[in-house]
């Protein structure tokens, strides 16, 4: 415990120190349109760590107080940072940050925090705070109600253009996957050729898209509006604004599949249901109520998700290869894995890969 207090209090100096020194004349900025008036601030006078945000829990909540030159006033105001281990991939998540506000910068409906400032020096990013948004899953709404949400946020990333998607990308990280994970030869081989149809499926598609790379319920917030922003009938949808958050794995070519972020969203919940029930009935259900979000965004322009797959929606291949990859990024995390055995979370991962990729129960439109 002293041990944390203290490198939080480490963290708050570091944070004065570099916020003083280059972030000054951007948070008399945020005063100006907090009051509409305009207020010389000449030092921080103190930093309120809040929560911590995003599926990794990087992006860290901080109230920052500073100090008016003039009137010796003190104003309060809302930030969220972020640093990263190296400048490579804090560069990578700014030009992903600026190309997501880019991509909103008119939209009512999903929005991102704004990146206010970045320094590769210190692989420092730094957002605009949101006080009001609140997460996945604290947020008061019905499950149904938010998995219509998620799911309508997607084609605003994805754009509603035709692209081949590049399949030798999935190629990669399933080699990368399977020979990562301590598992027979026997179930490498099988799961390698499991993999076969659905990649022949994907290259038949026409489903390259944008890719949000991290579409996880983690970095996903909703605030309820005053006003509505669409018309599906039920009233709390309609007031509700989506927030995307924590951009540091934006695919901005448009090869990827589109259905990855679905995989990637969904791998978790189906790793539970299956590890309870031993089938996924629980996430074909929930699936279905994202995917009605998803078409009804796609409807204004009349496509729908399937249109992109002419042999089949590849789901079933993206949700099987996130359960293995979250296994492998677990195993690797807790730096253990039994020498001679199958660990019993990489053997559930194992039994619910096949049985994805045998059954297909994720071929909800047919």
């Amino acid at each position: 415990m002293a041990t944390d207090i203290l490198a939080e209090e480490q963290l708050k100096l570091e944070l004065l120190r570099v916020l003083s020194k280059y972030f000054l004349r951007q948070l008399e900025n945020l005063l100006r349109d907090k009051t509409g008036a305009f207020f010389p601030v000449d030092r921080l006078s103190n930093i309120e760590l809040g929560k911590r945000l995003g599926k990794r829990k990087e992006l860290q909540l901080m109230t920052v107080t500073v100090r008016d030159t003039l009137q010796n006033r003190e104003f309060k105001v809302d930030l969220a940072f972020k640093f990263h281990e190296n400048s490579d991939a804090a560069i990578e998540e700014a030009n992903g940050a600026a190309w997501l506000e880019n991509l909103l910068k008119t939209n009512n409906r999903l929005k991102t925090a704004q990146l206010l400032y970045f320094s590769q020096e210190h692989s420092l990013l730094i957002y605009e705070g949101l006080s009001n948004p609140t997460e996945f899953f604290e947020n008061e709404l019905d499950l149904p109600q938010k998995l219509f949400l998620a799911g309508s946020a997607l084609p605003y990333i994805h754009g509603l253009f035709e692209q081949n998607v590049v399949v030798d990308r999935y190629l990669h990280l399933i080699t990368e996957t399977l020979n990562g994970l301590n598992i027979s030869p026997n179930d490498r081989d099988e799961l390698n050729y499991l993999f076969k149809h659905p990649l022949k499926q994907m290259g038949l598609s026409l489903a390259g898209a944008h890719c949000f790379g991290d579409f996880h319920p983690g970095n996903l917030m909703f605030y309820e509006s005053d006003t509505p922003h669409a018309n599906t009938g039920d009233i709390r949808i309609d007031k509700t604004i989506i927030y995307l958050i924590d951009p540091a794995f934006i695919e901005r070519d448009s090869f990827v599949d589109r259905a990855e972020d679905v995989g990637t969203f969904f791998s978790k919940f189906a790793y539970n249901n299956f590890s309870l029930t031993q089938n996924f009935d629980k996430t074909v259900s929930d699936i279905e109520l994202f995917c009605k979000g998803y078409d009804y965004t796609c409807s204004y322009n009349g496509v729908y998700f399937p249109d992109y797959y002419p042999e089949g929606t590849t789901f079933d291949f993206h949700i099987a290869l996130g359960i293995l990859i979250e296994s492998l990024f677990k195993t690797r995390l807790t730096g253990y894995s039994p020498p001679d055995s199958v660990s019993p979370l990489v053997q559930t991962s194992i039994e619910a890969a096949k049985y994805i990729l045998e059954r297909r129960p994720f071929q909800i439109y047919g």
